[in-house]
């Protein structure tokens, strides 16, 4: 096996990792967030959650870092391929970094 193949074998496993990361945050964000009150079940006497869950906000932030520490290691190894072999840089590892480090930051300052 080249070794252009086996960067390529090594940069698909982190990003598909660092994808199902995140799509699993975000299952657990639907699980955290508090209850959207809606007229109708307000009308029946429904009982909300107002506030975050502690339990799955605090998992919440473990899975955004863990995704966010995961791409930024598939980064730093897609640069290294980068300028070492033809293989150039992959779009979805820059985004999803951005995107965990957003969510990351803004789960830990404002909930």
């Amino acid at each position: 096996m080249r070794k252009t193949r086996i960067f390529q074998i090594i940069l698909a496993t982190l990003s598909i990792l660092g994808w199902a990361i995140a799509v699993y945050a975000l299952l657990v964000f639907g699980e955290a967030r508090p209850d959207r009150e809606v007229g109708a079940y307000l009308a029946r006497g429904a009982t909300f959650r107002l506030d975050w869950d502690p339990h799955e906000t605090q998992l919440l932030l473990y899975l955004i870092w863990a995704c966010g520490a995961i791409s930024l290691i598939s980064l730093a190894f897609n640069y290294y391929v980068a300028h070492h072999s033809k293989l150039g840089f992959w779009f979805n590892i820059p985004m999803l970094l951005l995107t965990s480090v957003v969510a990351g930051l803004y789960v830990h300052l404002m909930i």
